[in-house]
């Protein structure tokens, strides 16, 4: 059976790189807990949409300031 890999994407940095090319919100913290409940949404919605049972290998989480 093939498996597959998640990849979360967390937008939100203390600041802005001005290298990053990833979508980044800096001083919008206070959106955090938007994000989360939309997020664990999301994942329902997916897996309640699934036919069958979908092997994950690896779950990564990227992208803003790992302390926010």
């Amino acid at each position: 059976m093939e498996s597959f890999s998640i990849y979360i994407h967390i937008p939100f940095c203390r600041s802005r790189c001005n290298y990053c090319d990833f979508i980044t919100y800096a001083g919008v913290e206070y959106r955090l807990n938007d994000y989360v409940e939309a997020l664990c949404r999301e994942i329902t919605l997916v897996g309640d949409s699934a036919d069958s049972v979908v092997p994950i290998h690896t779950i990564y989480f990227g992208g803003g300031t790992p302390s926010l």
